[in-house]
């Protein structure tokens, strides 16, 4: 929940103060992980790494089942897409400033792992679709169909390189 809070305060004292004294009047004197990220309205990293996991295994069918499951919670599609870029910006710094992600950082062994999933380069692809498909959310028929477009987006050009890599296949599987 600290983390949390910390996070979402950018830097600043003043706001985490601020964010803390929020928590625990949201959390009736409790300060706990599901009642902070319900008052932040962030999205669970389950859902992100499901993504990502997907587009590891250029699987568009289980990118689509991971956003109707997210609609399903009537989850913020926007926000979503503000945490993954949130989650790929600390996925690149564990690839090029590794000691930038604290060793007692509770995701420091999950953002690990990604950032050895995957290319820099399709890190950096995918960090810039994420924030322009947020940017672009508004244009969207409604926002699932600026979601999964967004998704569909960063699996049609994830480096055709990655793609063979990972799946043996010189194309994405299949959307």
């Amino acid at each position: 929940a600290l983390t949390l809070l910390a996070r979402a305060a950018h830097g600043s004292m003043r706001d985490s103060l601020s964010l803390l004294d929020q928590a625990i009047a949201h959390g009736a004197g409790r300060v706990e992980h599901q009642s902070v990220r319900a008052m932040l309205g962030s999205v669970e990293q389950e859902y992100l790494r499901d993504i990502l996991a997907a587009l590891q295994q250029q699987d568009g069918p289980g990118l689509i089942a991971v956003a109707d499951r997210m609609a399903e919670r009537s989850l913020s599609f926007e926000i979503a897409l503000q945490d993954l870029a949130t989650l790929l910006h600390r996925v690149a710094l564990a690839q090029t400033v590794p000691q930038a992600i604290a060793a007692d950082d509770p995701d420091h062994g999950a953002l690990m792992a990604l950032a050895q999933g995957f290319g820099a380069e399709e890190i950096q692809l995918m960090y810039q679709i994420a924030v322009t498909g947020r940017q672009d959310l508004g244009l969207a028929p409604d926002d699932y169909a600026g979601f999964t477009m967004t998704l569909m987006r960063m699996l049609a050009f994830m480096p055709a390189s990655a793609a063979v890599a990972r799946t043996g296949t010189p194309t994405a599987a299949p959307v």
